[in-house]
């Protein structure tokens, strides 16, 4: 099976795009938050009471709700930049720029999710030892990057298939706006289901066993506060 061309290239500037919005954010948390400590062990008792009494409660119901929002925040990282070849349909003599517009829109897009997925990361840092961190983010976070860069990846690669599908038959005096959509979507559904098999399991992880791993995890802290 050939891999599509530019798979890789478009995955490293996708996961670059990714890491800079965190990036960015991670900065300006730690400016806007100078001189955080790590909370006391009364503070601490407090956080661990309400992620039993609370958030866990919550979370056994969130399945279907926290799903339908990541999947469609990928889906439409995945659709959303192709829509812009309608502005080829209307001047059709701007290919290139029609181009450059969507894959700008995929940029965009990444680097939003990745500024606006770790608003609280640098506070949990400074508050928490990285035991909890990495409970709280990396049992189903790495799964959620994941299909977030490959969607932004899938949305490189189609944008490119347009073009080429364009610069073939964009001056056919039989090609309708139908073909171009069934032509995206013969592009689309299999990254899509993927992306939406990739949430699924994310969104169980998170729901089911990050609250129980982190259960575990504010035990643990607490013990060793209280030595």
């Amino acid at each position: 099976m050939k891999l599509p061309d530019h798979l890789f290239r478009y995955l490293l500037i996708t996961a670059i795009i990714l890491i800079s919005g965190i990036t960015v954010v991670l900065i300006q948390t730690a400016v806007a938050n100078p001189g955080l400590a790590p909370l006391d062990p009364a503070a601490l008792q407090a956080r661990a009471d309400y992620h039993t009494n609370t958030v866990m409660p919550f979370m056994a119901n969130a399945f279907p709700g926290l799903l339908f929002l990541n999947v469609i925040v990928a889906l439409f990282i995945l659709m959303v930049p192709l829509f812009g070849v309608w502005t080829w349909w209307i001047r059709k003599d701007l290919p290139d720029m029609t181009i450059t517009f969507m894959k700008g829109t995929v940029c965009l897009l990444i680097w939003a999710v990745g500024h606006n997925s770790f608003t609280r990361i640098y506070i949990t840092y400074r508050q928490f030892s990285w035991q909890m961190i990495a409970t709280m983010y990396l049992p189903h976070g790495w799964l959620e990057m994941l299909a977030f860069v490959l969607a932004g990846t899938s949305s490189f690669l189609c944008i490119d298939a347009l073009g080429t599908y364009l610069q073939e038959n964009g001056n056919s005096h039989t090609l309708r706006p139908r073909d171009i959509s069934l032509f995206m979507l013969g592009r689309m559904w299999k990254p899509g289901l993927l992306i939406f098999f990739l949430m699924a399991i994310a969104a169980a992880v998170e729901c089911r066993v990050t609250p129980v791993l982190l259960e575990s995890a504010f035990e643990a802290a607490l013990l060793t506060s209280a030595r």
